[in-house]
């Protein structure tokens, strides 16, 4: 991969200084066949760049503003450590996101409020409250590899997407599937086409194709499943403010409801209601894909999946992987990770709308350009990552710090994902509790990414068939 000169540190320049405000290079095609071309095929895209621009070019969507993409440490680095008043994470998010994350969580917010909310969201995710849904995640799982039936093909997508739904509305929502009262199943189905239709909906990629002409247009459908998500999410926020018992429940929106900012105060109904739609989209639409990309590469390469399994084994013998198993499964954990690196479930992780003129990679980038990190092509490439297109978890063995701007799937910085080792617990109990109780098979392995609105999904859900299970 060809390199373009990467500023060591970002500099801002004043906006009186008339200098370089050209962007980097880029194709020259139109703007709708570059928006075309990145919502049908953005990997090819990204590749056709990278040869001809190096690591720093521009992409023109249709109703976007301008995307500058980054490909190499030194200059995601610099777009990662940039002071929050000069470039904003939220705006980005926001920009595609919007419709269906709101603007009033830490996912969208930025400078002073968003490090405020970040310090409150923070304890909700420390390791000790992770441990306490260990048991629930392995059931949701065992229970849906019990439905699997022997010898019948399914789209593994699909069933971890099923999973990861099922462990956001216990671990988030609180909500027992076998106590659910009649308002419970109306916020289930509201969260699972939430879930499902609205946060992989393409037109999230397509502003200018999001006019609502009523509930037979597409996106007139979206901002239904919207609205009615929204009803019985703020339902859900008011009941369980009402309940006596809100103090000593370990869910995610009672702990939500407790929480206080420095000043004392407390989130909105509207406040939790964002944050509640960021956990969804990322502990389902992301987690669920990145499980279901770690299958293709299990299924893909039989020695490495063997070789899983003689871990676990060592680890755990006969009985079931308990949460304290997970931190020593050291092959597990590489596995993971190189999973992530190979199968980035988007083109790019972690974006910046430039609030000022900034000086990066030789160029001043004009205010209200979008700076992204190219993470497909960042985990390509191979001056870190020798054969970046060979499999191997050993890249990762006995790695315990890993640069935080060569491997990038949870973004970076002070915007790095907060649900990250969340995300990864979730994965390893998955996983394991796959592998100690079932053996797939995929029939046509290694395949191929996908677009499903913004993220890459395996084609057709990586069909696989279930052929032990004990």
């Amino acid at each position: 991969m060809s390199t373009v000169p990467a500023a060591s540190t970002h500099q801002l320049i004043p906006s009186d200084i008339a200098i370089g405000t050209t962007l980097p290079p880029g194709p020259a095609h139109s703007r709708l066949v570059q928006t075309y071309r990145y919502a049908t095929d953005p990997l090819a895209l990204l590749d056709e760049c990278a040869r001809k621009f190096g690591d720093m070019f521009t992409l023109r969507l249709m109703g976007s503003r301008p995307w500058v993409m980054l490909s190499s440490p030194a200059l995601v680095k610099a777009m990662f450590t940039a002071p929050p008043d000069a470039m904003h994470a939220g705006e980005a998010n926001f920009s595609v996101f919007g419709p269906v994350a709101g603007h009033a969580s830490v996912f969208t917010m930025d400078e002073r409020s968003h490090l405020e909310r970040r310090q409150m969201m923070l304890p909700q995710f420390h390791g000790d409250r992770m441990r306490v849904y260990f048991e629930q995640i392995r059931q949701i799982t065992s229970d849906a590899i019990d439905g699997w039936r022997l010898d019948r093909e399914f789209s593994i997508h699909r069933e971890m997407q099923a999973i990861t739904l099922q462990v956001i509305i216990r671990a988030v929502f609180g909500i027992i599937p076998e106590d659910q009262n009649e308002d419970d199943r109306e916020l289930v189905e509201a969260l699972t086409d939430l879930a499902n239709k609205a946060v992989g909906s393409s037109l999230l990629l397509a502003p200018p194709l999001q006019r609502d002409f009523g509930p037979w247009s597409p996106w007139g459908r979206v901002v239904r499943i919207i609205r009615r998500a929204d009803e019985a999410i703020l339902a859900a926020i008011r009941r369980r403010r009402a309940d006596a018992d809100t103090g000593q429940r370990h869910d995610i929106l009672s702990l939500l409801l407790q929480s206080a900012a420095e000043d004392d105060s407390r989130l909105t109904d509207r406040e939790v209601r964002d944050e509640l739609v960021v956990m969804l989209m990322a502990g389902h639409e992301t987690t669920g894909t990145a499980l279901a990309w770690a299958f293709e590469r299990l299924l893909s390469l039989p020695h490495v999946e063997e070789r899983l399994r003689t871990e676990l084994s060592f680890v755990a013998g006969r009985k079931p992987i308990e949460s304290e198993h997970l931190a020593r499964l050291e092959y597990l954990d590489a596995f993971v990770k190189e999973s992530l690196r190979a199968r980035p479930i988007m083109p790019a992780a972690g974006a910046r709308v430039v609030m000022r003129p900034f000086e990066i990679g030789g160029y001043a980038i004009p205010a209200g350009v979008i700076l992204a990190n190219a993470v497909y092509l960042l985990h390509r490439r191979s001056d870190i990552y020798p054969d970046p297109a060979a499999f191997r978890p050993d890249r990762f063995l006995g790695k315990r710090v890993i640069d935080p701007y060569a491997w990038t799937p949870f973004g970076g910085g002070m915007r790095r994902c907060l649900g990250m080792h969340f995300a990864l617990f979730e994965m390893k109990t998955v996983l394991t509790t796959v592998l100690w109780r079932a053996r797939l098979h995929a029939r046509t392995p290694n395949a191929r990414p996908v677009p499903r609105g913004f993220f890459l999904i395996p084609e057709r859900g990586l069909p696989v068939t279930l052929t032990e299970r004990h």
